[in-house]
């Protein structure tokens, strides 16, 4: 289609089986391929107005894609691939970046309890996605926060808890949420020759059991530990090592393992599998569940004899759809409601450059939505947005200003959270700066740092009826009035938001961060704010 361009990098007509570490797959109409949040948010604001198909491709390492082409738009996350310290412990990882990668980096940094991500197939996202764990370890057990990044376009920030539920299980599994960022725990140190040893010995298992002789996806069925061994050898005491499917074929050495021997299709794969869950049901009195992801259209029934749920095709009874993150044919009501207070956005600060330890860890910031539009227009006066920043540590805005509480010049000085606030791309924005101790400022700009009309000088008067302050234990923020934000919502409802700080030290941090900071930081940059949704 001409009429159209997506708001990030894309590619028509590209092959799905390219894409993939099985190498089977149609033909995906967009590959869209966002580098940072604020293009996947605007990605998201775009499609609901072409509403096409989505659906999510990590590094193609878990997924079987169907053999008929995909009608819309898979999304991959190979442009967001950030990795940095955010302290001595704690490893920042963007949702696309590589296993292999964050193993390596923990080799670099004498860092141990990673290991085992060494050669492991696929992105951190999707690892986290579905607890992946193997030769003992589980990504659970060094996980310390997950970002993710709702269908209807809200940032939130969770807790391992909140998301992990077992072998395999998380929350996440069955929700459009798409895990954008993890931070990961690591806090003990191992000598380098250990931790290589280590790392070495699993690529060396992994060769042993031939997991990459041909395109795989790994191994085939979750297992269930109810039937005392292992899915693999319940395969193998079936007689199931070396059976086939077209070009389908079953490992001779592990028999959870199906292989693409060569143009295998995706019907051949799940046909194969689908006998062999079969036979463990009836022969072994197991009951399988299917590990790899199966996206796309398929035959119903197959996906029945796989365990797969689906959605029927509304053209096609006999056809089902699975493993799509939202479908113009999904009804409305099966999205999460909206309820207020909404969370529009939530995370902790990170270094304005991304570099290792660049800003004090351990500062979180939230915008929620108190109410909804049509409460707040009708009651313009109340409190309708609400901007906090969490801190426990003192030392983290430790550069205190000298006058007493209240509105002052020159704030930025000091140490201070930032909220800023803009509509149509281009356009006015309003810039809110804060202190724990309940110093504040306020500004409007019609172009960046170009101060509007009327608000040359800076004066609290024209804002003391438009906002508040909140103050509590470890939190300080304020919150702001329909009145105020009106201005700055452009088409749909949709505002662009930025949170930042700056300890007054020459350090800056953001959330959400951005693909292309300038240099010297610069928090003025309406175009790189993130775009949301209010309702």
């Amino acid at each position: 289609m001409s009429d159209f361009t997506l708001p990030c990098h894309f590619e028509s007509a590209v092959s799905l089986a390219a894409r993939t570490y099985y190498g089977i797959g149609g033909t995906a109409r967009f590959l869209a391929v966002p580098a940072s949040l604020s293009e996947f948010s605007n990605l998201l604001i775009w499609n609901r107005t072409y509403r096409f198909p989505l659906a999510l491709l990590g590094s193609g390492s878990n997924i079987l894609f169907s053999d008929h082409e995909f009608p819309g738009i898979v999304i991959s996350l190979e442009g967001m691939q950030r990795l940095f310290w955010l302290s001595d412990n704690e490893l920042f990882c963007e949702a696309g970046v590589d296993n292999t990668l964050i193993a390596e980096e923990l080799f670099s940094a004498g860092k141990g309890g990673g290991e085992w991500l060494y050669r492991l197939p696929g992105q951190i996202g999707a690892t986290v996605r579905m607890n992946a764990r193997c030769f003992g370890g589980e990504v659970s057990e060094i996980t310390a926060g997950i970002l993710t990044l709702s269908v209807d376009g809200r940032l939130r920030w969770k807790r391992p808890d909140e998301v992990f539920h077992g072998y395999k299980r998380t929350s996440l599994m069955d929700n459009p949420e798409i895990v954008v960022a993890v931070v990961l725990r690591f806090p003990e140190s191992r000598p380098a020759e250990k931790i290589r040893s280590e790392m070495l010995g699993y690529e060396e298992e992994r060769s042993k059991k031939h997991h990459f002789d041909f395109p795989s996806c790994g191994s085939t069925f979750k297992n269930n530990y109810a039937a005392g061994r292992s899915s693999g050898m319940i395969f193998e005491e079936l007689g199931f090592k070396g059976q086939s499917e077209g070009g389908a074929m079953v490992s001779e050495y592990h028999a959870n393992f199906i292989y693409n021997t060569g143009g295998a299709t995706a019907e051949n794969v799940l046909r194969l599998a689908a006998r062999m869950r079969t036979a463990a049901f009836e022969q072994a009195g197991a009951e399988l569940d299917l590990e790899v992801q199966c996206v796309g259209l398929f035959d119903a029934e197959l996906l029945a004899s796989c365990g797969v749920g689906f959605e029927a095709d509304h053209r096609d009874s006999s056809q089902g759809w699975v493993g799509l993150l939202w479908s113009p044919t999904q009804k409305e009501h099966t999205l999460q409601e909206p309820l207020f207070p909404r969370l529009l956005m939530q995370g902790p600060l990170a270094g304005y450059f991304g570099f290792d330890r660049e800003f004090p860890a351990g500062v979180v910031v939230e915008v929620e939505q108190l109410c909804s539009l049509e409460d707040a227009a009708a009651a313009p006066e109340t409190p309708f947005l609400r901007w906090i920043t969490r801190s426990n540590d003192p030392l983290l805005f430790s550069l205190k200003a000298p006058a007493p509480a209240g509105f002052i010049d020159g704030l930025w000085q000091y140490s201070v959270s930032e909220l800023f606030i803009a509509g149509t791309p281009g356009g006015s924005y309003l810039e809110f700066e804060m202190t724990p101790e309940g110093h504040w400022v306020a500004l409007r700009f019609d172009t960046p740092r170009k101060r509007a009309e009327g608000f040359e000088v800076l004066s609290a008067e024209p804002w003391n009826r438009e906002l508040c302050l909140v103050q509590e234990a470890g939190v300080f923020g304020m919150e702001f009035c329909w009145h105020l934000l009106k201005p700055f919502m452009s088409e749909g409802h949709v505002i662009a938001l930025q949170c930042a700080a700056s300890s007054g030290r020459g350090e800056f941090g953001l959330f959400p961060w951005w693909q292309m900071p300038s240099s010297p930081a610069d928090f003025h940059q309406p175009d790189q704010f993130f775009r949301i949704s209010l309702l």
